[in-house]
């Protein structure tokens, strides 16, 4: 039986964690808007933005795949009050640099961070929470990437510089740290917190059949929904002949269908079992991306689009919730850090890869590519479910 001081404490840390996911979105909003004046006061072209991509991507990975072991060495809260610590300098460093060479170290470091805070929430909530606060959890990540760009924009109608929205969300980065460090007594996870032997190594984590066959799906799934948002507003001007504004707000509908189906599958959860949610969700992607690749009409196409992003919406979140349920409390903490990293990666071969192939097969393609990304989802995720369905004969 929970006491009032228990669910009190556990109130606490979930709408902490949202604030941690929000500010965990924030700086990826920014980027997109404040790149060109960025680049302008550097003087370097607007194509060197894949150099901080990649300073991103690998300082992501740095802390991602390594979070288990990190986790056995420095407790979560203190890891998160780091990780924060490290995202708000550099967001400064970005803002106040004049030098390219300290912003593309600064990349690496925000990536560094925001791959620690990534996978230590996930770890956390996935011991913790149920895969509707999981859920929920996501779709404040999708509220702090979309209010990044309305942040610079703001100030930039209000007379501001681009760097001031950095500075702002630097401070917001700060703050968290500060509460992290407040709060680190109620931030303990499971077993692996009391008992710290019990934390497996990564050879026995990576000799687990189920480990491999889910990175292949968070490489997969990530870099269908990214990929998904980044090309569909080409493929909808270039290839089937609607306006930049009209393929504007059909991109915009994507992912305000993705942050609004997280947040009601939150509750479908707390009633319908989360495998049977992950199974529908990944039937309802086959048949959005058959609707989009079979390009009959502007309203199926649009209906295909609504429909991957909703369907997309818990598959993520709830494939972290039952992590610790298939590979054990002792190999979670690992297996998440693998799981969050292939999804890291996905998110950029896939896209590039989809890209690459139109230069050999024209935009079609790519919704074809969406097509083929879902049905091996959909299939990889029924084999990872046959031990289970054995086991429970």
């Amino acid at each position: 039986m929970k006491t009032k001081q228990g669910v009190n404490s556990n109130l606490l840390l979930i709408i902490i964690a949202y604030l941690a996911f929000i500010s965990l979105g924030l700086p990826d909003g920014l980027l997109g808007i404040s790149w060109p004046f960025i680049s302008g006061k550097l003087g370097v072209p607007l194509d060197a933005l894949g150099v901080l991509l990649i300073s991103f991507v690998a300082g992501y990975l740095s802390t991602s795949t390594t979070s288990g072991k990190i986790l056995r060495i420095i407790p979560i809260g203190l890891l998160l009050a780091i990780s924060c610590s490290i995202t708000g300098l550099s967001l400064l460093a970005f803002a106040y640099s004049s030098h390219w060479f300290l912003v593309i170290i600064a990349s690496f470091f925000l990536g560094s961070g925001g791959g620690a805070i990534d996978t230590s929430i996930n770890v956390f909530a996935a011991s913790r929470f149920s895969a509707s606060v999981v859920n929920w959890l996501h779709a404040f990540y999708g509220i702090g990437a979309t209010s990044g760009p309305f942040i610079i924009t703001l100030m930039l109608l209000n007379g501001q510089e681009w760097y001031h929205g950095y500075i702002a969300v630097g401070i917001v980065q700060i703050l968290l740290a500060f509460i992290f460090l407040i709060t680190l007594k109620y931030w303990k996870t499971t077993a692996v917190d009391e008992v710290p032997h019990l934390s497996g190594s990564y050879g026995e984590a990576f000799r687990l059949p189920l480990v491999w066959i889910n990175i292949f799906i968070f490489f997969l799934y990530t870099g269908l929904e990214i990929g998904v948002g980044q090309w569909i507003f080409t493929v909808l001007t270039e290839s089937r002949s609607l306006s930049a504004t009209q393929a504007g707000l059909w991109t915009s509908a994507y992912w305000g269908s993705l942050t609004a189906g997280r947040i009601v599958f939150g509750f479908v959860l707390t009633r319908i079992p989360v495998h049977k949610v992950i199974v529908f969700a990944l039937i309802g992607v086959v048949t959005g991306t058959f609707l989009l690749a079979i390009n009959q009409s502007h309203f199926l196409n649009l209906t295909g689009i609504i429909l991957i992003g909703v369907a997309n919406a818990p598959i993520f979140p709830c494939l972290i919730s039952i992590t610790p349920l298939q590979v054990g409390v002792k190999h979670s903490a690992n297996v998440i850090g693998f799981l969050i990293s292939a999804a890291m990666i996905g998110g950029a071969i896939l896209p590039w890869f989809s890209g690459y192939l139109t230069v050999y097969f024209g935009w079609e393609i790519i919704p074809l590519m969406y097509l083929i990304e879902a049905v091996l989802l959909l299939t990889l995720y029924s084999v990872s479910r046959l031990p289970f369905i054995k086991n429970n004969k």
